[in-house]
């Protein structure tokens, strides 16, 4: 469920009521990849979170503003991510504002053997999507705090890197994306979406209501030229441009490291354990380590790292008593 939260994010009306001056008079200032993507003169950086760090940062972030409203149970680990954070295609981006807090963020997950977190309540209505050949990515954990004045800047970056990664550079087709029917407005209204799911009940988000919404991504490129476009409307870049934004999103994604794993999965929640023997098979028939175990490999690999961090701050200390003697 990617919900918008109330009060503190833009409404329908307020996408037009914008004076953002179209990014038509930018220039991508940094391609820098560490440095993220450089929107309305930093008024919104834009990177995806591919180390510990960051994907951190990110799950605590989303898990903050869905606890606020009522959509989590109480996780000790206060992590909002899911056995699909595992996978080596699935992209969490964060989007920060002038001041370089974080102003939002959002995951894209590639169907794949395992599918869809939105297959739990609406595999029939995405399996009518896959049935047309069509390849198809959701968007899931979004969520934003930022300020009514600045969460253009920040949802506007954040939509239009997911939608030139999907499209321009992983070649999907459509987004299917599971909202609390009061956004429904917004997502149709401004970003095309329609409904194609009916209303239910998501246990994953505290039995909240939810509807299922698709977007075809080669819908707003149509369009574009016709009519207001959110957030096409503000990125009037040439499809060569396109092209090279799309480029750097796709080498800022790098797969989660064995580290990285044993954190999120095993340490700091019980998403391995409770993962259904299937997920675990495609997971580690897609992994480096094949048929090993991967809880034991991945709790060595984070034992090697804490030992080395030890050690250096060890031999820290003995040359500080060097020093000193």
């Amino acid at each position: 469920m990617s919900p918008l939260i109330k009060k503190q994010t833009i409404t329908p009306s307020s996408l037009d009521e914008t004076s953002v001056t179209p990014l038509e008079k930018e220039s991508l200032k940094s391609a820098d990849l560490e440095k993220g993507i450089n929107f309305f003169r930093g008024g919104c950086v834009v990177r995806a979170a591919n180390r510990l760090e960051l994907r951190q940062k990110a799950y605590e972030y989303v898990h903050k503003i869905y606890n606020h409203k009522g959509y989590t149970k109480n996780e000790s680990s206060n992590l909002w991510l899911s056995i699909y954070d595992a996978l080596p295609d699935t992209t969490t981006l964060l989007a920060e504002d002038e001041n370089g807090n974080i102003g939002g963020a959002l995951t894209i997950v590639s169907d794949s053997p395992i599918g869809l977190p939105s297959d739990e309540l609406y595999k029939s209505e995405i399996d009518r999507l896959r049935s047309k050949g069509r390849k198809i990515s959701e968007i899931i954990s979004f969520g934003t705090n930022t300020p009514k004045r600045d969460s253009v800047k920040i949802l506007a970056g954040l939509f239009y890197c997911a939608y030139l990664l999907s499209w321009r550079a992983q070649k999907q087709n459509d987004f299917v994306i599971a909202v609390n029917p009061r956004h429904e407005k917004l997502y149709c209204g401004k970003l095309l979406f329609t409904r194609i799911g009916p209303l239910k009940k998501y246990a994953r988000v505290n039995g909240a209501p939810a509807v299922l919404l698709n977007l075809p991504l080669s819908l707003p490129s149509r369009l574009k030229e016709k009519q207001r476009i959110f957030p096409l409307s503000l990125f009037r870049y040439s499809e060569q441009r396109e092209e090279e934004i799309a480029r750097k999103l796709k080498q800022m994604v790098l797969p989660m490291s064995d580290v990285e794993f044993y954190t999120f999965f095993i340490e700091k929640t019980d998403l391995w354990e409770m993962a259904t023997s299937g997920q675990k098979k495609y997971l580690k028939e897609i992994s480096d380590v094949h048929e090993a175990d991967h809880f034991s490999i991945s709790r060595a690999l984070a034992r090697a790292v804490s030992k080395k961090y030890q050690n250096q701050n060890d031999s820290k200390n003995n040359k500080a008593k060097i020093s000193q003697a």
